[in-house]
């Protein structure tokens, strides 16, 4: 066998559950038994927050490559088993505890794991030298997105827009990652058009993909800028001022990275990181996927032909669930991407509508998008391919025009 390869073992799970769902189980000819305080699972079950509703304690075996899938089996027998409780008229106190404690197959000893949420909302950046978070009004971030979303759109399409911002939102109330694949996929089609002639990915990822890698090149520059920001602000901001240009933050350091006229200015951002080489090789890889025009087309369609395949990849998943029952192994890496996707699409159709003088019917959007999508690939497709990037070449990257 290679020596990289990976080796199943078995592992042992035991979680807190609930009298109701206990009584369930053992019925089963589960493990289930009462639990006590003495034993080696103890520690790791009294850190629920729910602990005091779980006097017994569910033994799950499992073959896993490593104790947080056997953990994660554990949880999605557990989560069956609830759904199967719906189908009673009546019910049953069906609760489990996040924690639970795994153990290889005839160890004395084991390690508490907690179910993660793969969807949660990432910590905000810290200062450098402070350990509190920054601090970020969010309240009025989002107030303003939901004020965008209310005032660019008519009122059908606002209905619609909603309608899909709340179906995938239902992916983060639900730990089973069958029902966030479903979610989010069902929003996506409430976003978008209803196919006519076209198979129905064909016609969905047709709309979706310029949505979603329209912004690409932006995304990209801000977050390696985001990156040196905290360390090398001030630096960096004098670095951008001293060059002639009237664009600041990120859209100048664009220019800096990506036009060969700022050779200077290059060459000094390289001096400021030299001791950095992680730093250093972003912006390297930066400036390597846009150096002229054929890094251009070649990063614009790799990026394109990458999210198409992911979307048909999604599809195809949601498929085998809906239609065959079968659950990918892949699932959660497919949801995450899926999450991303659709954050990125709602984003660039909402930027689009705030370009607009009146009401904008979600539908145009979509089309207006895939248009310009397609008008920013001809243009560099027609110009040379060892041909250097130019001011206005940078605009159309960073969506300025």
């Amino acid at each position: 066998m290679n020596c990289f390869e990976a080796k199943q073992r078995r592992y042992i799970v035991q979680a807190g559950v609930t009298r109701d769902l206990g009584n369930y189980l053992r019925g089963l000819e589960f493990d289930v038994h009462t639990r006590l305080n003495a034993d080696s699972y103890a520690a790791s079950l009294t850190k629920n927050s729910n602990t005091a509703l779980l006097p017994t304690v569910f033994g799950w075996s499992a073959v896993a490559l490593d104790p947080h899938s056997a953990m994660n089996s554990a949880y999605q027998f557990l989560s069956a088993q609830r759904a199967i409780s719906f189908l009673d008229p009546y019910g049953m106190h069906c609760e489990w505890g996040d924690t639970m404690h795994v153990t290889l197959h005839r160890a004395k000893s084991g390690c508490a794991i907690t179910k993660a949420d793969f969807l949660e909302n990432k910590q905000r950046p810290t200062s450098p030298g402070n350990k509190r978070p920054q601090r970020v009004t969010r309240a009025r971030t989002i107030s303003n997105y939901a004020a965008d979303i209310a005032r660019n759109f008519d009122g059908a399409s606002t209905e619609r827009l909603l309608s899909s911002i709340r179906t995938a939102a239902l992916a983060r109330t639900s730990f089973n990652p069958e029902n966030r694949l479903i979610s989010l996929w069902s929003a996506i089609e409430v976003l978008l058009s209803e196919p006519r002639d076209d198979a129905r990915i064909v016609h969905y990822a047709r709309l979706v993909v310029p949505c979603i890698v329209m912004r690409h090149t932006r995304r990209q520059v801000i977050a390696v800028y985001n990156e040196l920001l905290p360390r090398y602000r001030s630096r960096l901001n004098t670095l951008t001022r001293s060059m002639e240009t009237e664009s600041h933050g990120h859209e100048a350091f664009a220019e800096l990275v990506f036009l060969p006229d700022n050779q200077q200015h290059q060459a000094q951002l390289c001096t400021l990181l030299a001791e950095n080489p992680l730093a250093l090789h972003r912006v390297f890889k930066l400036q390597r996927d846009y150096k002229n025009v054929k890094a251009v087309n070649a990063t614009i369609d790799d990026h394109a032909d990458r999210v198409r395949w992911q979307i048909h990849r999604v599809y195809r998943a949601r498929n085998q669930l809906v239609h065959a029952g079968r659950m990918p192994t892949y699932l959660e890496s497919i949801i995450l991407n899926l999450a991303e996707y659709y954050r990125s699409a709602v984003a660039t159709i909402v930027g689009r509508a705030k370009r607009e003088e009146e009401a904008s019917d979600i539908d145009q959007i979509v089309s207006e998008i895939g248009i310009r999508y397609g008008i920013l690939c001809n243009h560099f497709r027609k110009s040379k391919a060892d041909s250097p990037l130019t001011l206005g070449d940078v605009a159309k990257l960073m969506g300025r025009i």
